[in-house]
């Protein structure tokens, strides 16, 4: 059946689905907390307090503040548990947590001597009549040591090193810090540079450092890395063959989409020429420094992909394309690209999305955010853009004993990052058609993200895809992520014209992912999938923003206040999809996309904000006596018979192994804190007991929102002012596997009558363009 039908744009119902965040928890201590750590964790801190008690004993009154690691036990890392541990270490009314370096790792500053006494006082085993707090923090706190600075080990002399000092939380300490930076610098003929990735990195370029030198940072006051600056090299295209592939042309009088290009530039050939908006070198190459094969090829799949392959990939239009030049044959370190990237985006900050098909070829670190990744997120949310990122590419799938995992770069939360499947296998090498191409880096992120984001086609081992070349011509002797990356900015750039509202980057991803399903034709666990496909193929175009007669998709968009969740209690689920034993059944797919809060300097928690989202059944709405418990806020609740439909643990575990994955069960289990989260469930799937007790026709339908945040996250509220809101994009489609045509007119009459305003998404005609011998297409 054609999709003909608009999607609706639809809004919650104000202080009718408002719903305060209600306090949790009892009195009772968990079972960790016990005489027996206590005891354990009071003499071990004491044996170290009483070497950093000698650390002072060597340092003036005006060196900066010691630097410590707080080691938590492994089962205290819930955020619940956080202001004990705090309170442990910020003693005098000081702020002395400044982040954490890895799971279970606080990194804290110990300004003088009288700070280390008043920690030293809390676990002082005489102490009696402990507080529950203290008894918690005392548990909790396994340990405190020293800071050692990270070092790469193969630190040779002359190699340009980036430096990272510590973000003390107060801008005299920082202002000492960099300083001491500068004057070693100075003393050793030592070129510096500070950078500007994102505000809460404090990196500094080092150059014609010796390797003494460099071992010298490494017991300077407030460095907590030196490492050796990570490079850049592009790669080039090869050589061309001939195509028959006829020209498109603009028309006059009609705009088009626009994707930046950050890459090596684009040649002035006559496929390209008539879309080129303008081409900046931005780096200021030398003529001779300039190599625009890459660039080139990049720029040709954005406009002319399902041409060159002959297939409707995309079925999107041409864009209009802004060329800027940020790298060429020359190597260049990751401080010029990120600063590059800045200056281009800056220039433009009117062109919404873009493609950079270009990275480190390094691997990213399991609990470590790359600075890359961070410095591309800054700018994202600094300019409110969306940037399409390849994932990386393995330069031999045959060698197993290597890292698959990402390149730097692509563990970036804000941007959407591209993986590659093989659009054909002619080899015995060569991938299965729709499986992972062989050089595609895989995930997960760090922190178990989801990354890639997503996958397109980009070539397979022996198999390639095709692009122009600087000659104007095809040539079929390419593959990797970079170019599976430009038909994701495509779709990207296509569907922002075709809606026609302000820019949303989380819109344009959410759509993106919503629509997104792993191919049917290749057999593997749910979990290999998202590590190597993220959330999987994108349909096209036409498919992403209409809807037909048998589904309804919704659109909420939405910010979440700290303290103020949705608890939507009448969810337009329709009535008539009820089967013939009277228990509700449909297919129901719902994507959260949120842009979260993050701070840089809190290491593996650089992510200090989530969201969850709830579908749930229920037999009546309570109405609560809120006099008789402070932890109540609300009136109105839902009985509590209650249960989420996008619970794993309902559903058959047949459900979650299908024989085509595009049918399978997709639920997002017990990772907190990541951006997106998708879920994909067939009431049909769910076990027979459970639905008798969740799927009866007389069950009221509900929809949640619950907001969550880390400690670093509302310290920053409370003590800097920083705003914590967050903005979300929800997705719901409910489809009706039966076919009757019923359901699309269903829910948007619902919608009307529980009172959620809502409208049509008008979307734009298809663009218009000539050919070279000036026909319409």
């Amino acid at each position: 059946m054609s999709k003909t039908l608009p999607i609706q744009q639809v809004q919650f119902r104000g202080e009718r689905d408002r719903f305060l965040t209600e306090g949790g928890g009892g009195s009772k201590l968990p079972k960790w907390v016990n005489e027996e750590n206590i005891r354990a964790n009071i003499l071990r801190v004491n044996a170290h307090i009483a070497e950093l008690e000698h650390v002072f004993e060597k340092r003036d009154e005006t060196s900066l503040p010691i630097l410590t690691i707080v080691d938590i036990n492994k089962e205290a890392t819930a955020k619940s548990h956080r202001f004990a541990i705090h309170s442990m270490v910020d003693v005098n009314k000081k702020r002395n947590v400044l982040g954490t370096t890895d799971v279970g790792k606080l990194l804290v500053k110990i300004d003088t001597r009288t700070d280390l006494k008043a920690i030293a006082e809390k676990f002082n085993p005489e102490n009696k009549n402990l507080s529950k707090n203290l008894q918690k923090g005392l548990a909790a706190v396994a340990n405190i040591t020293k800071y050692v600075p990270i070092i790469d080990t193969s630190i040779e002399s002359a190699e340009v090193l980036k430096v990272q000092l510590a973000d003390y939380l107060n801008s005299e300490m920082n202002l000492r810090s960099k300083r001491l930076l500068l004057n070693f610098c100075s003393k050793n003929n030592v070129e510096v540079e500070e950078l500007n990735y994102a505000s809460e990195l404090r990196l500094f370029k080092l150059k014609n450092i010796s390797r003494e030198n460099a071992g010298e940072l490494v017991g300077m006051d407030g460095v907590l890395s030196v490492r050796k600056m990570p490079t850049i090299e592009f790669q080039a295209a090869p050589e061309p063959e001939d195509s028959e592939i006829e020209i498109m042309l603009p028309q006059d009088g009609q705009d088009y989409p626009i994707v930046g290009l950050l890459d090596s530039g684009v040649t002035d050939i006559e496929y390209m020429r008539p879309w080129l908006l303008k081409e900046e070198n931005v780096a200021d190459l030398l003529p001779d420094e300039i190599d625009k094969r890459h660039g080139t090829a990049v720029a040709s799949i954005i406009n002319y992909g399902d041409f060159l392959e002959k297939r409707d990939l995309t079925q999107c239009g041409p864009c209009k394309i802004l060329s800027c030049i940020i790298n060429g044959q020359t190597r260049i370190y990751e401080n010029e690209l990120v600063m590059n990237i800045q200056q281009a985006v800056g220039r433009h900050s009117d062109v919404k999305v873009w493609n950079l098909s270009q990275g480190i070829n390094a691997q990213i670190e399991d609990n470590r955010f790359s600075d890359l990744a961070v410095a591309l997120d800054s700018l994202q949310k600094q300019y409110n853009i969306l940037i399409c990122k390849s994932a990386g590419n393995i330069d031999n799938p045959a060698d197993t004993s290597q890292s698959f995992r990402l390149n730097k770069g692509a563990d970036s939360v804000m941007s959407l990052v591209v993986g590659s499947i093989a659009h054909a296998k002619t080899t015995e090498r060569d991938a299965e058609e729709n499986d992972r191409s062989p050089f595609s880096r895989i995930g997960p992120g760090v922190e178990n993200h989801t990354k890639p984001d997503l996958v397109h086609y980009g070539g397979n081992w022996d198999t390639h895809i095709s692009a122009f070349s600087i000659y104007g011509r095809q040539f079929c002797m390419c593959s990797g992520t970079s170019f599976s990356t430009p038909r994701i900015a495509s779709l990207a750039a296509n569907i922002q014209y075709r809606l026609g509202v302000p820019f949303n980057p989380l819109l344009i991803r959410a759509i993106l992912i919503h629509n997104a399903f792993y191919p049917s034709n290749i057999a593997k666990s749910t979990d290999n999938f998202k590590y190597e496909m993220g959330f999987g193929l994108p349909a096209t175009l036409d498919n992403i923003l209409l809807n037909d007669s048998d589904e309804s998709t919704m659109i909420f968009c939405h910010t979440m206040d700290k303290g103020i969740d949705v608890q939507s209690l009448d969810f337009p689920f329709p009535k008539s999809m009820v089967d013939d034993e009277g228990y509700y059944y449909g297919d129901i797919t719902v994507t959260l996309a949120v842009d979260p809060v993050l701070i840089a300097s809190q290491g593996s928690e650089y992510c200090q904000s989530q969201v969850d989202v709830y579908l749930e059944t229920f037999t009546e709405v309570d109405h609560a006596d809120l006099s008789q418990s402070s932890m109540m806020r609300n009136e109105e609740r839902m009985s509590k018979d209650s249960a989420n439909v996008l619970n794993d643990l309902y559903y058959k575990k047949a459900a979650f192994k299908a024989e085509k994955a595009n049918e399978r069960i997709l639920i997002e289990k017990g990772n907190k804190y990541q951006p997106i989260k998708k879920y994909h469930v067939s009431l049909s799937d769910m076990t027979p007991s459970n639905k008798r007790n969740i799927l009866q026709q007389e069950k009221k339908w509900a929809l949640k929102l619950v907001g969550l945040y880390r400690q670093a996250a509302e310290v920053s509220r409370e003590l800097d002012g920083i705003d914590i809101s967050q903005k979300v994009v929800l997705i719901v489609t409910i489809k009706d596997p039966k076919k009757r045509g019923v359901i699309y007119n269903e829910c948007k009459n619902l919608l009307a009558i529980r009172g959620y305003a809502h409208n049509d998404i008008e979307i734009r005609n298809t663009i218009q363009i000539e050919n070279s011998a000036s026909e319409n297409l």
